[in-house]
């Protein structure tokens, strides 16, 4: 996702008021499937919010984790980089996930339960696809079409985590 695309999603009262709380509140931001760091990098440098990102290619954790420890990143423990599968990430603590990889239909269903069972109400996530629409435990915040590297209007989906019933 290009840094001005990420941006101009983050330009809205929804994940402005999110990013406000994740900060006054000691939460963090946190991407599954986080590459080699980008998204992660975006949070933690643009909100000065306490960001991690989970990566189950190890090769692509260690360039993320060389990149954040040449900058000072890691030390005080402001970013930090797990190599580990997007099932196995500790979500406690996270207020607002990005989920930059590609879903299939069954990792979907079980990685939306871990979701609905991890994150607090009124937590966010950002997905390229609709898959949370199916979660009851889930509403959709907004929709925002903004240029990827694979297309010029591509939908990114907010989704909040509902009250508990």
């Amino acid at each position: 996702t290009f840094y001005q695309s990420w941006r101009a999603v983050f330009n809205n009262t929804v994940l402005m008021d999110a990013v406000r709380y994740t900060r006054d509140n000691g939460l963090r931001y946190g991407v599954l499937g986080s590459s080699i760091g980008w998204h992660v990098f975006y949070g933690a440098l643009t909100w000065d919010l306490p960001s991690i990102g989970w990566e189950i290619l190890c090769t692509q954790v260690d360039i993320s984790r060389r990149l954040a420890d040449r900058h000072g990143l890691r030390e005080a423990g402001f970013i930090n980089f797990d190599c580990a599968d997007a099932l196995a990430a500790d979500l406690a603590g996270v207020h607002i996930v990005v989920l930059a990889f590609s879903r299939d239909v069954n990792l979907g269903r079980v990685l939306n339960e871990k979701l609905a069972r991890e994150l607090r109400p009124g937590a966010l996530v950002l997905s390229w696809s609709r898959i949370l629409d199916a979660q009851p435990e889930f509403k959709r915040a907004a929709v925002y079409k903004v240029a990827v590297s694979w297309s010029e209007n591509w939908g990114l989906y907010v989704y909040q985590r509902k009250e508990e019933a």
